[in-house]
């Protein structure tokens, strides 16, 4: 099993694109099965800890990086909760640690290079990222890698940050790419990381 993730609608935004693509994988694909996380610190930290749980093959988050140009694919998850903007819950850490014994960083586990590589041979734009930020999107991200590693799994996980939509940028001058193109970029990650380990169909 390979599990998906995205995040429900937050702040000013009445769609979440990372939603709609682990939605989409999950129906494209029977081996995937998509987690829509709250955007909210500490339920982000409790799901990642039932997803590793479940002893999945893989897992991979998309999450929206409003303004980004291109899709980012995150290297680097940091221990601190840190926003001037709340979380659907109406919390807004301040230099917190999500976990105090946990490392001050962790590295993803996905095949990044190999990722970007694969996504540029078919023209979509995108390049590592370093900074998945302080939001919910890097809680969830070092959550997930801090519970694969305490529980001994030794499994690709990663996150990725999707751009606006063309749709969500319609009157706001913002960078976007298509959805389609989203759709695509979704396929193509998973089809490099089940090209490491297993077959896929």
């Amino acid at each position: 099993m390979f599990i998906v993730t995205g995040f429900e609608p937050f702040a000013k935004f009445k769609s979440n694109p990372s939603e709609r693509i682990a939605k989409y994988l999950e129906e494209e694909y029977k081996e995937v099965r998509a987690e829509i996380v709250p955007v909210k610190f500490e339920e982000a930290k409790e799901y990642a800890r039932k997803i590793i749980g479940q002893n999945p093959e893989a897992v991979i988050s998309f999450g929206l990086a409003d303004g980004r140009p291109q899709i980012s694919i995150e290297k680097i998850a940091v221990n601190i909760m840190d926003s001037s903007t709340p979380d659907n819950s109406g919390f807004k850490p301040f230099r917190m640690k999500i976990f105090d014994d946990g490392e001050d960083a962790y590295s993803s586990t996905l095949p990044v290079y190999r990722i970007l590589d694969a996504l540029h041979e078919n023209g979509i734009p995108a390049y590592i990222s370093y900074t998945a930020g302080t939001y919910v999107c890097n809680t969830l991200f070092y959550s997930l890698l801090y519970y694969a590693r305490k529980m001994g799994k030794s499994i690709p996980v990663g996150f990725v940050h999707l751009p606006s939509t063309e749709k969500m940028a319609l009157k706001r001058r913002v960078p976007y790419v298509e959805y389609e193109t989203m759709k695509m970029a979704a396929k193509i990650i998973l089809d490099v990381i089940y090209r490491l380990s297993s077959p896929w169909p």
